[in-house]
């Protein structure tokens, strides 16, 4: 195939069939870093669930033959148009060809038509392409996100920290962690309230002995068909500025992570690395990592 990249067309994903939109998922993922096949409803889950949108997603196609995608979804936050590339694939028959290149700039173009003031996406800090790819189109490394991971029960002292009795936990609805004056609202995607309460995740809210709001985290938990939690993955856990970090994010710790003695996976999932107070803790705990992201982004004037 020649590189010349007029040779392709580009079309919004909503104008493609479901074979071709997974075919393309299937393929462009091949060679990756982590196994990502999906069969049509997990594909259709993932949409769903990560609030992408098959009217801002596009597929590329060569001679009728899908060769990549790349799957958006936009969300207006009370402050900036906020879009957010999530998932970028090239067929290995048309790698090398200017494919990327060309599901890029439409998508550029389809950000600037939405009005769209900050892009963002995260890669795999060992794949250097893509890392190039993004550069070449504004974007820049902004933080690295940590996946860690700690397997069975957690000592009874785990995240104990001076003053902890200080401060309390309590559960609430995720959409109140998002109306927190220190909310972070350009963390990645996948760790928004919003995108907690597509996966009926839970957050709580860190408070002092005056009832103010110190901290919170954002969390999901997977259970097994029993109901029985097997997996808790946290996405974010945030002290006020300023705070008394060490012992807020000890109690935020405790009350996700509890019962300390449940045998299950605890992990961070795309967790900044910049936040060392909880990094520090967890990695005391026994959390170890397993992979590395860069968090990316591009403003637009």
């Amino acid at each position: 195939m020649s590189s010349n990249v007029s040779t392709l067309e580009i079309r919004r994903l909503s104008a493609c069939s479901f074979e071709d939109a997974v075919k393309s998922w299937n393929e462009g993922f091949q060679g990756y870093f982590v196994d990502m096949t999906l069969s049509v409803d997990r594909y259709l889950s993932r949409l769903q669930g990560e609030g992408l949108s098959p009217e801002f997603s596009l597929m590329a196609f060569c001679d009728g033959t899908p060769a990549g995608f790349l799957l958006n979804g936009i969300r207006t936050n009370p402050g900036p148009k906020v879009a957010w590339n999530g998932g970028t694939g090239v067929s290995p028959k048309f790698r090398g060809c200017g494919v990327g290149k060309a599901l890029m700039q439409s998508t550029m173009d389809l950000y600037r038509e939405q009005g769209v003031e900050i892009a963002t996406l995260e890669a795999i800090s060992e794949n250097e392409a893509a890392i190039s790819l993004y550069r070449q189109f504004g974007y820049e490394v902004v933080d690295r996100l940590v996946f860690l991971r700690h397997k069975g029960a957690l000592s009874e002292r785990a995240f104990e920290q001076p003053n902890n009795h200080s401060y309390s936990a309590v559960q609430v609805a995720p959409y109140l962690v998002g109306g927190l004056g220190f909310y972070q609202e350009l963390a990645p995607w996948q760790g928004h309230w919003r995108s907690l309460n597509r996966h009926n995740g839970e957050a709580l809210i860190v408070s002092n002995a005056n009832d103010a709001a110190v901290g919170y985290a954002l969390y999901r938990k997977k259970r097994d068909e029993q109901g029985r939690t097997v997996e808790i993955a946290l996405h974010q856990c945030v002290a006020i500025p300023g705070s008394d970090t060490d012992a807020i994010i000890g109690c935020a710790l405790w009350s996700v992570f509890a019962p300390l003695e449940l045998e299950c996976t605890r992990s961070t999932h795309n967790f900044s690395k910049s936040n060392e107070a909880v990094n520090r803790l967890l990695h005391e705990t026994g959390f170890q990592s397993f992979i590395e992201q860069v968090h990316m982004v591009r403003t637009f004037p």
